[in-house]
């Protein structure tokens, strides 16, 4: 039994779902170092700022993931986790996960970088980056 169909209401609704978590989740990276930064030049902290990324970042890209899987799964068999893009982006998207929730922890999850928050981040951008590539012109569909 197919429960939804590409292009199919269902499908959309979880692709509707996935790309609003995918901005969320890649927009909070990105721009949070930014804000980090602007703060700690005026003289302020930005302890704030990383604690509402964490809140944001992490949850969202899990569950963009998430939503992306149940797409697959929903495509019957058009799109197959076998396809290159899909398995390396899967893999991406394992990365960027771990990178976001290490660098910037929710609050339920006590994990310290320290100093290592630049590397970390830069991990997070580079396979952001790549699965967003990776993505849009679906390399070995």
């Amino acid at each position: 039994m197919i429960l939804a169909e590409i292009d199919d209401g269902p499908y959309n609704v979880v692709y509707l779902l996935h790309i609003i978590a995918v901005i969320l989740g890649t927009g909070a990276a990105f721009v949070t170092p930014i804000l980090a930064v602007k703060t700690r030049k005026a003289g302020g902290s930005d302890t704030a700022l990383n604690e509402a990324a964490g809140v944001v970042m992490g949850p969202a890209l899990l569950v963009a993931g998430l939503f992306g899987g149940a797409l697959v799964g929903m495509s019957d068999d058009f799109y197959d986790f076998g396809q290159a893009w899909l398995a390396i982006g899967g893999l991406l998207w394992l990365i960027a996960v771990a990178a976001a929730l290490v660098a910037y922890p929710p609050p339920y999850i006590q994990v310290s970088v320290g100093d290592k928050q630049p590397m970390v981040s830069g991990i997070l951008h580079l396979s952001l980056a790549a699965m967003l590539v990776l993505m849009t012109w679906k390399f070995g569909a």
